[in-house]
């Protein structure tokens, strides 16, 4: 049943009413409106995590909450990369345009934002300080003493070919008393801002951004891979109590040390799980993707946990028309002793962060050699803390295939993005129109 109403200056509308006699609340604007649900911001991404020895593209969604739903992923062996370093912009093309066809079959849509994990012995991390007046002492210590602190640490002159990425505050500090993460409101004369800033190589990163446009891809910034991994695999609990992010790849080992829930310290090895697959080779005298896939699959880095009379039987020779047998344990030992000589240089780097006392989380393996079996138990006898192997969680859609050690730095762009994180770095229009020019004649 419904009527009609008609006024001066309204036009006719027709509402319906219920058998009680009673209209439904309108949804319009005004008195006895329902108000509507906000809907959760969505961001697509792309998080591409260009290695040594695979390049992995994740596509997928971030929510407000941190959520993140895979929609697909694929991966491509890593050509024209050394130690994380471009060093052919064909073959890097060919490669991220594979890996991430692969990851677009499955997830159907192309995302603006592509976020690209930087990595290499190019990276450094510097601690920087800047000391400013406070402007009224006895009003207290406002927001802008807190940024004249910080804009003041980091006027520092850097080399040309370097540029700042990240910018981390680790602390502020008031009259000589340390350890204030905010000093609005206090009563102060001095005020010091202590700041750990990321730079990297400005050539490796803009070849980076060239190869990414080559693919067809729009690049809008880079982030450095421990720390996308970082937002994968450690929690916030970690993060506060202190721990130390090892992340194992195929060139390089990245290493980010936590406490107080900010960066203290990063640093890279030139060392990854390539030296074990070359050791293997060497030894054992196999092809390299032989002794990749011996690793892989009979790989384990305590020895004595291997049964001694257990051999491995493979083909060998150029067209595998030989049958060798190899002791499961002379493997191992190969593994185990590369394994120590990277975490020497782990534990080295932890030592010079002088925040060795401050690690009750312990260490966290992550990376693709991190699957290594046993390697844990490795790391806890040299470094001396707990240790655990990180893997993403806090996924939806494809979590089983994406929940490990291998995606960790893809899932983490995914989720620095969405958080849009301290340091992340947009290019300007300015700079992406320069860009493009230069490499249209250049």
């Amino acid at each position: 049943m419904a009527f009609f109403r008609s006024t001066l200056g309204l036009s006719t509308t027709l509402e319906p009413i219920t058998a009680a006699g009673i209209r439904p609340r309108s949804r319009g604007l005004g008195l006895g409106t329902r108000p509507r649900r906000k809907r959760k911001k969505t961001r697509l991404i792309t998080g591409l995590d260009i290695g040594t020895t695979k390049v992995c593209a994740i596509i997928g969604t971030a929510d407000e909450d941190g959520t993140v739903t895979i929609l697909g992923l694929g991966s491509a062996p890593s050509r024209g990369v050394r130690r994380g370093v471009v060093t052919n912009i064909e073959d890097t093309v060919e490669s991220a345009a594979k890996a991430y066809s692969q990851a677009h079959k499955l997830a159907h849509v192309h995302p603006r934002e592509v976020l690209v994990g930087i990595a290499g012995d190019h990276i450094n991390g510097i601690n920087l300080e800047g000391m400013v007046e406070v402007t009224n002492p006895e009003v207290g210590i406002d927001p802008r003493d807190c940024k004249r602190a910080r804009n003041k640490a980091l006027r520092v002159v850097l080399p040309e070919d370097v540029e700042i990425i990240h910018t981390f505050l680790k602390e502020y500090v008031v009259n000589g008393q340390a350890g204030i993460s905010n000093p609005q409101g206090l009563f102060g004369h001095r005020l010091q801002a202590k700041m750990h800033v990321v730079i990297s190589s400005i050539a490796a990163a803009n070849n980076l951004f060239r190869c990414m446009r080559q693919a067809g891809l729009k690049t809008t910034s880079v982030v450095l891979q421990s720390l996308a991994s970082s937002q994968s695999v450690l929690s916030q609990r970690e993060r506060e109590l202190g721990v130390v992010l090892v992340d194992i790849g195929g060139g390089t080992t990245d290493i980010a040390i936590f406490h107080n829930d900010t960066l203290q310290h990063i640093s890279e090895v030139a060392m990854g799980g390539d030296i074990i697959t070359q050791d293997i080779a060497r030894v054992l005298r196999f092809a390299p993707n032989d002794a990749e896939n011996l690793k892989k699959k009979f790989g384990h880095a305590v020895p004595p946990e291997v049964d001694a009379d257990e051999h491995i039987e493979m083909a060998w020779g150029l067209n595998g028309q030989r049958r060798v047998m190899h002791s499961r344990r002379v493997l191992a030992e190969i593994i185990e002793a590369r394994v120590e000589e990277i975490l020497v240089e782990v534990q080295r780097q932890v030592r010079q962060a002088n925040v060795a006392d401050k690690i009750y989380a312990g260490v966290v393996l992550t990376g693709g050699t991190a699957l290594l079996e046993g390697i844990d138990a490795v790391a806890e006898r040299m470094l001396g803390y707990p240790c655990r192997i990180g893997r993403p969680t806090g996924l939806l859609g494809m979590n089983g295939v994406a929940s490990t050690p291998i995606y960790a730095t893809g899932v983490g762009l995914i989720r620095w993005a969405a958080e849009e994180g301290p340091g992340y770095r947009r290019e300007s229009w300015l700079c992406r129109k320069f860009k493009e020019m230069f490499d249209l004649y250049g």
